[in-house]
């Protein structure tokens, strides 16, 4: 927006120093003079002392041009450029017959051919690529992104690409588990305002962390970070905005606690990696969105939140790109047999500089845990899971890892409650459909 601003300052200065010239070289003179003949014949001075209103003359051709120049550039309607105009030179008209009726001569001439000129110079700016963008932008991003986001993408010195390209992307999900059991226990009504406020609050959150908007429905919110500008901080960005994003939902679901007696169970899912991204659809309707494996895996990871009773899991490429940014702790391996790959997901707990030499101490030893267990090591991980656990606190993965580990004992050949099925023949993984 502020090249905008400067293109309209830049316009209507121009304008206002033609105008101005023309005006003291008394150009406009004769018509001012045919205008007082005219008005003295129609009876409105009946031989008065007729004064003319320089200063308002002046002012009107700068306040003008100004306020023309802005509307016919900022404006992303050609009707309403046009209105604009239109209506500026009805009100400069009007004013002239207006003073006259007290006695003051208002020449409307050199201002309309302010407003003219700056409406002129207005509408051939508009035709270029850099006056064309917010037109563009709003058609295709629309309110999916914030308004810093929007006038960053106006200024940047390089129009956006919207016709198709490859880009590292990180895909953050935020999925709600409970939305049945709400459906059960509160009114239609009351579910509708209730999921609205989680709506509006996470992806109006996360649109002020420079994220694009891909999807918002009752039951999860999925936001683009990197889509929009190529960067390598994409991973970081998302991973940080997850992070804030958990104490929202906390106050969150304190509100919901205090408006309907109800909270939400929900969890939070980053991948990331490389996707298509441009528009696609048809002229009556398009979106801008994109193509990738990341986005099933982040929604897969969202959920698994309920499996650990976590709130927030990344994928190993994830962590592959945010390792030394970022503390986190293991959970489970995931085994895709059409891929034949392996991979590994991680719980985020905290940017770096925000863990506590304690915290580290706890986190290793739940490190630790999940090496012996998955080496079925169940009595010695159960002392490491028991040892990172905060006295006091009640920690879901630690819980469950626990449960876990214990089970183990108990049954040797299998891993908790899992059927074997569900597990690869090593009994470490689970299949990545299950997840």
């Amino acid at each position: 927006m502020r090249r905008y601003v400067l293109t309209s300052l830049v316009i209507s200065a121009l304008v206002i120093i033609v105008v101005l010239v023309l005006y003291f070289l008394k150009a406009f003179d004769p018509l001012a003079n045919w205008l007082n003949g005219l008005y003295s014949s129609r009876g409105f001075f009946q031989g008065e002392t007729v004064s003319r209103l320089v200063w308002f003359e002046i002012a009107a051709i700068v306040l003008g041009a100004l306020g023309v120049a802005w509307c016919v550039i900022d404006s992303s309607q050609m009707m309403q450029k046009v209105l604009v105009f239109f209506c500026s030179a009805l009100v400069l008209f009007g004013l002239s017959p207006t003073c006259a009726l007290y006695g003051q001569l208002f020449e409307p001439f050199s201002s309309i051919t302010a407003i003219l000129l700056a409406a002129i110079a207005g509408f051939v700016y508009s035709g270029t690529e850099k006056g064309m963008r917010k037109r563009v932008l709003e058609n295709v991003l629309g309110p999916r992104i914030s308004h810093s986001t929007f006038n960053e993408l106006m200024d940047a010195p390089d129009p956006p690409d919207f016709s198709g390209e490859v880009r590292n992307v990180t895909v953050l999900t935020c999925r709600i588990f409970n939305h049945s059991d709400l459906r059960e226990k509160l009114d239609s009504r009351e579910l509708i305002k209730m999921s609205n406020l989680f709506l509006r609050s996470t992806s109006n959150f996360l649109m002020s962390h420079g994220a694009y908007l891909d999807e918002s429905g009752p039951e999860l919110v999925r936001v683009y970070f990197g889509m929009l500008r190529e960067g390598d901080d994409h991973a970081e960005r998302a991973c940080r905005a997850a992070l804030e994003l958990r104490n929202r939902l906390k106050s969150l679901n304190q509100e919901c606690e205090t408006r309907w007696f109800q909270t939400f169970d929900y969890g939070v899912g980053l991948s990331s990696g490389k996707m298509t991204v441009g528009v696609y659809g048809s002229k009556q309707h398009f979106f801008y969105s994109g193509i990738g494996n990341q986005v099933d895996f982040s929604r897969r990871l969202a959920h698994a939140n309920e499996r650990y009773h976590s709130d927030v899991l990344i994928s190993a490429k994830t962590y592959q790109v945010v390792k030394d940014l970022v503390e986190l702790r293991p959970m489970e391996m995931f085994y895709d047999p059409d891929s034949g790959i392996m991979t590994e997901i991680y719980q985020l707990l905290a940017m770096k500089g925000d863990f506590s030499e304690e915290d580290q101490r706890r986190r290793d030893l739940f490190w630790q845990g999940m090496i012996l267990y998955r080496e079925k090591k169940y009595e010695e991980a159960l002392d490491h899971f028991s040892g990172s656990q905060v006295p006091g606190v009640e920690d879901g993965p630690t819980k469950f890892f626990i449960g876990q580990s214990q089970e183990g004992l108990a049954d040797p050949d299998s891993v908790g409650a899992d059927a074997h099925s569900e597990l690869t023949d090593e009994g470490h993984a689970r299949l990545i459909g299950l997840m």
